[in-house]
C-alpha cells in the first residue's frame, strides 16, 4: 500500500496558494513577500526569480518543496510564473497559470515500494483580487472550473501510464472569500460554494489480476470556516508546535445529492462492486486548543452491493446516519471533555436478505434504528500529536474519569431497547474492580418486546431453547417487569463502597 501522508498534504498546496496569496499588503511586492514568508514558515523551501516593473511584480521559475523526513518523502510544485498587478485602485491582481505540475514522492521500505506521483492542477476561467487594508485584507478568487489530474505514476521504479493508474478529479463554479485579519497572530473568515465535483479514479497493477474504480459525484457544496494560524515559524508536521504556537481551526462542508460507483475486479478472488447514493449531509471538523472534534450526517443513503460469493446483491437504506467524535488533544493535569455518537436511523433491508434467515415473515420488517450518544471527561497523560509521542508512551496514553450514556437506543425486529445514565471513575482505586478505576454511578435501562423477540428466534430455529432460557435467567436477574406486557426496566447502581446492585438488589 502506498502511504498517503504526503500526498494528502500535496493536495493540500493549491488551496494554500488561492488563499495565502491575499494574506498581505496591498502593493504587489507586499503581497507576494507575505505569501513566501508565510510558505516558508510552514515549512516549504521557495526558489523563484522577480523582477519588479511598471507596477507588476512577475514571479517567474516558482517552485515549492517541503521534505517529510519521517516519512522518506517529499511534496514539491513547479508553478512556473505568477504576476502580481496593481489596479490602481487599492487592489492587487494575483494572475496564475492554467496549469500547475506538482510532484509527490516517498521513498520505499523493504516491504512498501517508494512511488511518485506526478500530477497537475488546473483552472480555467480563474481570477484572485485582493482587497481591503494591510491588516484586514478580502480576497476573492473564483473560477469557471479547478482540478486534479494523475499524469504519471512510479512505482519502485517503473512507470504505469493511464491504462493502469488514473485520478481525475473536476469542480465547477468555484467561488471562494476569505477575510484575513493580521495583527500577532493570523485569523481568518472563509466561505465557498462549488456547483459540482466529479471524480474518477482506477488503479490496475498488471503484475497482479485485481484492478480498482472509483466514480463518482456530488453537487452543491458549500464551506465555512474560521480559525487562527501562527505568524511564527513553526514545523507544520509537529501538531503539539502547532497548537501551542496559537493554531485553532474549524469548518463546516454542507452537500447536496451525490452518488459513488465502486468496482473491483479480480479473476482470482471474485469481483465486488458497490453503488450508493445519498440527498445530501454535512460534514464538520474542528481543531485547537480545545481538543478535535469530527461530525457527519447524511440523509436517504442507498447502497447496492454485488459480491461474487453470493447469487444476489445486498440492497439496504438508512433515512438517516450520523457520526460525531471529540476528543482532547493537549496533555494536562485536568479533565478534559471527549464525545462518542453515532446514528443509523430507519435502517432497511431488502426482502431478499431477509429471506436468508427469516424465510416465513416471523420477524418484523420494520425500519431499525440505532443511536448511541457518549460523553464524559478525561485526562489526557500523552501529547500524541506531538513528534516525540512514541517516546511519551510509558503507560496509558489516558485516564477516564467521567462518563454519561446520553442516549442508548437499539429499535430492530420487534424489539426496543432504551438506555441512560452516569457514571464517574476513581483511577487511584483499582482493586475494587480489578483492573479498571472504581465506578461510582447508576445506569437506567427499559426492553420493550425482547421475551416476544425470544420466543420468535427459537421458532425459527436461529436460537437454542437452552440459550433462550438462560438469556431469559439473565432478565429475571438484572431487570423487574415493567407497566405493560413484554417490558423490563433494570437500574444498575454502582455504589461508593464498591457494591453493585441491580434494582437495589445486591450483585456484588
Amino acid at each position: 500500500m502506498f502511504r498517503m501522508n504526503s500526498a494528502s498534504l500535496g493536495f493540500a498546496v493549491p488551496a494554500m496558494l488561492l488563499s495565502t496569496a491575499a494574506w498581505a499588503d496591498l502593493t504587489p511586492t507586499q503581497v507576494w513577500g507575505d505569501w513566501r514568508q508565510y510558505m516558508e514558515n510552514m515549512g516549504y523551501g521557495i526558489t523563484a526569480t522577480e523582477n519588479d516593473a511598471g507596477g507588476t511584480l512577475t514571479v517567474s521559475d516558482l517552485a515549492l518543496d517541503m521534505p517529510m523526513p519521517e516519512e522518506g518523502g517529499a511534496v514539491s510544485m513547479n508553478i512556473g510564473t505568477l504576476e502580481f498587478r496593481g489596479n490602481g485602485d487599492g487592489t492587487v491582481a494575483i494572475v496564475m497559470p492554467d496549469t500547475l505540475p506538482m510532484s509527490i514522492s516517498a521513498t520505499g521500505t523493504e516491504t512498501d515500494p517508494g512511488f511518485t506521483m506526478n500530477m497537475d492542477y488546473a483552472q480555467t476561467d480563474h481570477s484572485i483580487v485582493v482587497s481591503g487594508s494591510p491588516e484586514n485584507m478580502t480576497y476573492a478568487y473564483d473560477a469557471g472550473t479547478v482540478g486534479l489530474k494523475l499524469k504519471e505514476l512510479i512505482v519502485d521504479g517503473q512507470s504505469y501510464g493511464a491504462e493502469n493508474a488514473r485520478i481525475d478529479v473536476v469542480a465547477n463554479d468555484f467561488t471562494s472569500r476569505t477575510t484575513m485579519t493580521i495583527g500577532d497572530t493570523r485569523g481568518y473568515e472563509q466561505t465557498g460554494q462549488i456547483g459540482g465535483v466529479t471524480y474518477d479514479v482506477f488503479v490496475h497493477n498488471p503484475e497482479q489480476s485485481g484492478q480498482l474504480s472509483f466514480k463518482g459525484s456530488m453537487s452543491d457544496l458549500t464551506l465555512e470556516g474560521n480559525g487562527t494560524i501562527p505568524l511564527t515559524t513553526v514545523d507544520a508536521a509537529d501538531m503539539a508546535a502547532m497548537i501551542a504556537a496559537g493554531f485553532d481551526m474549524s469548518g463546516t462542508i454542507t452537500y447536496g445529492s451525490g452518488n459513488t460507483g465502486i468496482n473491483f475486479v479480480d479473476e482470482e478472488q471474485g469481483d465486488f462492486s458497490a453503488a450508493t447514493s445519498s440527498q445530501g449531509g454535512e460534514l464538520s471538523v474542528a481543531m485547537g486548543p480545545e481538543g478535535l472534534a469530527y461530525a457527519g450526517s447524511q440523509k436517504d443513503t442507498e447502497m447496492n452491493l454485488k459480491v461474487a460469493e453470493l447469487p444476489f446483491p445486498i440492497d439496504i437504506s438508512m433515512a438517516r446516519t450520523g457520526f460525531k467524535l471529540e476528543a482532547p488533544v493537549v496533555k494536562s493535569d485536568e479533565a478534559q471533555d471527549f464525545a462518542f455518537g453515532i446514528t443509523l436511523g430507519d435502517f432497511v433491508m431488502s426482502d431478499m436478505i431477509w429471506g436468508i434467515f427469516d424465510p416465513t415473515g416471523q420477524l418484523p420488517r420494520d425500519p431499525a434504528t440505532v443511536e448511541l450518544d457518549l460523553s464524559g471527561q478525561a485526562k489526557l497523560l500523552v501529547d500524541y500529536m506531538a513528534a516525540d509521542a512514541a517516546t511519551q508512551m510509558a503507560g496509558p496514553p489516558g485516564e477516564v474519569e467521567a462518563l454519561s450514556v446520553n442516549k442508548l437506543l437499539v429499535d430492530a425486529a420487534g424489539a426496543r431497547l432504551e438506555g441512560q445514565g452516569d457514571v464517574t471513575f476513581d483511577n487511584s482505586d483499582m482493586t475494587t474492580m480489578p483492573g479498571m478505576p472504581k465506578p461510582v454511578g447508576a445506569i437506567d435501562l427499559s426492553l420493550e418486546g425482547g421475551n416476544g423477540l425470544l420466543e420468535k428466534l427459537v421458532a425459527m430455529g436461529l436460537l437454542p431453547q437452552e440459550q433462550a432460557m438462560g438469556a431469559r435467567m439473565m432478565m429475571g436477574l438484572f431487570a423487574v417487569p415493567g407497566s405493560e406486557p413484554d417490558t423490563l426496566t433494570s437500574k444498575i447502581e454502582f455504589t461508593e463502597d464498591g457494591q453493585v446492585l441491580a434494582n437495589g438488589q445486591r450483585i456484588k
